[in-house]
């Protein structure tokens, strides 16, 4: 490692730079940037112009009435430069611009993603009565850019911000056994990013609602690939998962389809349509899978969600007039989702509360053409 404690650094493959305030492991520092914010850097990202180890060796060798080093007299056995060793006229090479990345070739650790929260006991013995440690865990090969907050009616409280390495995992906050008897509703925002030629990711949104009687069952604690402890982790964003979830809603709407389709004595029973320019989807969780015992609900909502934007895609390209999504009452986080994705992804289509008369407040019909 090059830096220590108290360089003066500059970025390699951005402006700016800081002062290196802690070393994280072999390969990474922390850095507070010249803005006040702290953020994780590799070492070999990064460029000493003013080292400590200089500093005491130069205040060595002046006891001995050898000469500092002079502006513009670059001493070619130096390790290092100092802030006013660099003259005007110096540049970075090309290659080193923030303006072109780091390296063209496409990363062998692939373009996976996969961002997690996790809560972590401080008594292992007395998990269910114990503080807890909120992490954030970035096991993609993505950086990520962060900001996780909590909610407070109609905004959030900042808990911790920041930049994580691929593979690497961050302290956010400290959680009473007081503060996790009510209803906790944490934003995670992210970006993915990498320093090289990169597969561009969507950009996280998430709203992680946690019930509090979970961190009063002994099973909700389990052994991870992230801690050595046990903890309760949560995925926010996950490409692998999403797959799953595309392929197991494939498969969901493959068998409704079936078994409204299977034959009755000699006749084949279809689905009744009232309005041939209206598809009504269901999305309750019994009608999508055939067991959904055990699942989560963040789950639960992954599935429903999946099934709402594969319904809705086949709804455009098939020219459907009109598409009646039932996502019935409840606590209206379906209903939300639904009609953020309208906004975000479908804006030129317009939405409204499906009939009273037919569906109560559960369900939301969208105007295709």
């Amino acid at each position: 490692m090059r830096c220590s404690v108290g360089d003066k650094v500059r970025f390699l493959n951005d402006v700016g730079g800081g002062k290196v305030v802690r070393l994280i492991d072999k390969r990474m520092v922390l850095v507070e940037t010249e803005d006040g914010f702290e953020m994780p850097v590799l070492d070999s990202e990064l460029i000493v112009i003013d080292s400590v180890s200089e500093q005491v060796l130069v205040k060595s060798d002046n006891r001995h009435n050898v000469p500092t080093p002079q502006k513009g007299n670059r001493n070619k056995t130096a390790a290092y430069a100092t802030e006013e060793d660099i003259d005007d006229d110096f540049s970075f090479p090309q290659q080193l611009s923030r303006h072109q990345p780091l390296s063209q070739e496409k990363d062998p650790d692939g373009d996976s993603v996969a961002l997690l929260l996790a809560f972590v006991p401080t008594n292992q013995q007395k998990k269910t009565d114990s503080d807890q440690n909120l992490y954030i865990v970035n096991d993609s090969s993505y950086r990520v850019a962060y900001s996780v907050a909590l909610w407070a009616v109609d905004e959030v409280k900042p808990i911790a911000s920041g930049v994580l390495m691929p593979d690497t995992k961050e302290l956010l906050h400290n959680f009473s056994r007081e503060e996790l008897t009510n209803q906790l509703v944490i934003n995670v925002q992210s970006l993915f990013f990498k320093n090289r030629n990169f597969v561009v990711q969507q950009p996280e949104f998430y709203d992680l609602n946690i019930n509090p009687a979970k961190f009063y069952k002994e099973g909700a604690y389990t052994d991870n690939d992230f801690f050595e402890e046990k903890a309760i982790v949560y995925s926010v964003a996950d490409t692998r998962k999403e797959e799953i979830l595309k392929s197991l809603s494939a498969k969901a709407i493959h068998e409704a389809i079936k078994e409204k389709e299977k034959p009755l004595g000699n006749k084949t029973v279809k689905p009744k349509l009232e309005n041939a320019d209206t598809e009504e989807i269901d999305l309750h969780i019994h009608e999508l899978i055939e067991n959904p015992k055990g699942l989560e609900p963040v789950e639960i909502l992954d599935i429903q969600m999946a099934r709402f934007t594969t319904a809705l895609e086949g709804g455009i390209k098939a020219s459907t007039k009109k598409m009646v999504f039932i996502h019935g009452v409840g606590n209206g986080k379906l209903k939300h989702e639904i009609r953020k994705v309208l906004d975000k992804q479908y804006g030129k289509y317009r939405y409204q509360d499906a009939s009273f008369k037919e569906y109560g407040f559960g369900a939301t019909i969208v105007f295709l053409r």
